[in-house]
C-alpha cells in the first residue's frame, strides 16, 4: 500500500489524543482508507519538554520543517486561535494539503476564505470535530438532511459548562467548586473564560449558522450570556418546580442566534443531557425534529472526531474509484484497458447555474447512470456521482485515466473541480 503522510500541528490535550488515536488504531485506519498512514512530523511549542512518544517520530518547533521534511499529504492542525494556527491552515491548503481541524475560533471567523483557498487549490478542508466534540453534527447536516430545510437548532454546544451546572444540581457544589472539579477533571481549562461567559458556544454557533444557512448573523447583534452568575440557590429553586437550567444555543432561519441559559422542564429532548454531553435538537420540515447526543469535552471525543474526518477525507475521495483493476505498480493492467469499463466517479462542481447542472445531468445520463445530486449552498458546491463506461484507458496512471474520463464524458458541459 502506498503510504499517507500525516503531519500534527500542536501536541496539547487535542494533539495528544489524536496521535494516540491514530497509533493506536493504526490498523483499523489502514484498513478503512486502503493505505500506509505514517506521521509525517508533530509541531511543538516546547522542545525541551520530555514527552512519550515512540522512536522515530519527527518534533519540530518549526513549522516549515515539519511541512516540507516529508511533503504531508493531510495537516491535522490543534493548535487552537486565530494565529499562527489560521496562517499554517492557509499555507498548507495552498501547499495542496487536506487539512482537519478543532479550531472554534479561527473557523468561526476564516472558515469561509480558508474553504475558499481550498477549493482553488483542489484540497479539503474539513472541521467536524470544530462545533461538538464527537458528535458527527456537520456530517448529519449534510450527508442525512440534505432535502430537509432546517426551521431551528438548538443545542448544547458547552460541555464545561453542562458539567457544572450538572455537578450543580446533582452535588449540590457552587459555582465555585464545580468549576474546580470541571479543571481538575481536565474539562476546563486554567482559564476557563471563553467556557463559563459563552464565548466557545457562540464560536461553534457562528459555525453552524453559515453551515446550514451560508452566513452568519452580525456578531454585534448576537446574545451571548454565559454561566457564571447562576447560583445554586437558583438551581435548587428550578428543581423544585420541575426545571433544570441548560446553556443552549438556538439558531433559525432568519439568522436570529441567542446562547443563554434557559429553564427546560422533563419534556424538552435536552433536559436530561447532563455532564459533559453536548445535544443537538434539529428541527426540520420533513424529518421533523432529530436529536444528536455525545461527549463534548475532553481529549477522545474530538480526537474522535479528528480521525473520522481523516477517514473521510479518503472514503469520499479515493475508495469511490474501487473498481479499476490495479497491478502493484500502481498501473492500469490488461483489464483495466478494456473498453467501455464501467467506472464510478464522484464529480464536484462550483457554483452552477440552475441551466449548467440540468445541461450537466441530461449530459452525462446520455453515458451512464446519475446516482444522485446535491448541492451544498453555503459551500458554493454541487455532486454528482455517476457511473458510466469509459471509451479513452490510454493513459497509464490513474490520475490521468480520471481526467481521460471526465474530458470524454462531459467535454460541452462545465469541467469539475474534482473528482
Amino acid at each position: 500500500m502506498t503510504s499517507l503522510k500525516v503531519a500534527l500541528l500542536g501536541l496539547g490535550t487535542v494533539g495528544l489524543g489524536v496521535f494516540e488515536s491514530i497509533t493506536q488504531r493504526k490498523e483499523q485506519i489502514e484498513g478503512l482508507i486502503g493505505r500506509k498512514i505514517e506521521i509525517s512530523g508533530v509541531l511543538i511549542k516546547n522542545q525541551v519538554k520530555s514527552r512519550d512518544l515512540h522512536d522515530g517520530v519527527f518534533i519540530s518547533k518549526d513549522f516549515e520543517e515539519v511541512i516540507t521534511r516529508k511533503k504531508p499529504e493531510v495537516v491535522i492542525e490543534a493548535i487552537g486561535g486565530i494565529e499562527p494556527a489560521r496562517t499554517y491552515i492557509e499555507y498548507s491548503l495552498r501547499n495542496g494539503c487536506h487539512v482537519v481541524s478543532a479550531n472554534k475560533d479561527c473557523i468561526a471567523r476564516h472558515g469561509k476564505e480558508l474553504q475558499k483557498i481550498a477549493r482553488e487549490n483542489g484540497v479539503r478542508f474539513v472541521y467536524e470535530a470544530s462545533v461538538a466534540g464527537g458528535i458527527p453534527v456537520l456530517r448529519t447536516l449534510r450527508e442525512l438532511l440534505a432535502v430537509n430545510k432546517v426551521e431551528r437548532l438548538e443545542a448544547i454546544l458547552n460541555g464545561t459548562s453542562n458539567f457544572i451546572l450538572s455537578m450543580m444540581r446533582s452535588e449540590g457544589a457552587s459555582f465555585t467548586e464545580a468549576l474546580a472539579l470541571a479543571q481538575q477533571k481536565g474539562f476546563a481549562e486554567q482559564d476557563p473564560t471563553n467556557d463559563i461567559e459563552g464565548i466557545d458556544a457562540f464560536y461553534k454557533s457562528m459555525i453552524l449558522s453559515e453551515w446550514i444557512y451560508g452566513d452568519q448573523p452580525d456578531w454585534a447583534n448576537v446574545q451571548v450570556k454565559g454561566i457564571s452568575g447562576i447560583t445554586l440557590d437558583e438551581i435548587r429553586a428550578a428543581e423544585k418546580i420541575g426545571l433544570r437550567v441548560k446553556h443552549l444555543v438556538s439558531i433559525d432561519e432568519s439568522l436570529k442566534v441567542e446562547i443563554t441559559p434557559k429553564f427546560v422542564d422533563s419534556e424538552h429532548p435536552l433536559y436530561s443531557v447532563e455532564n459533559v454531553n453536548n445535544a443537538v435538537l434539529i428541527k426540520t420540515d420533513l424529518l421533523g425534529d432529530l436529536t444528536l447526543i455525545g461527549a463534548g469535552a475532553g481529549a477522545k471525543p474530538t480526537a474522535s472526531a479528528i480521525v473520522e474526518d481523516l477517514i473521510s477525507l479518503y472514503l469520499t475521495l479515493e475508495n469511490l474509484h474501487f473498481n479499476i483493476p490495479k497491478r502493484a505498480d500502481n498501473s492500469l493492467g490488461e483489464e483495466g484497458a478494456a473498453e467501455n469499463q464501467e467506472q464510478t466517479m464522484l464529480l464536484f462542481y462550483e457554483n452552477l447555474s440552475v441551466q449548467e447542472s440540468a445541461a450537466i445531468i441530461s449530459d452525462l445520463e446520455e453515458r451512464g447512470s446519475v446516482i444522485t445530486y446535491s448541492e451544498d449552498e453555503s459551500l458554493g458546491l454541487s455532486y454528482v456521482l455517476f457511473i458510466g463506461r469509459n471509451t479513452d484507458y490510454s493513459h497509464p496512471k490513474l490520475k490521468n485515466v480520471y481526467d481521460a474520463i471526465v474530458n470524454n464524458v462531459i467535454s460541452n458541459a462545465k469541467q469539475p473541480i474534482g473528482v
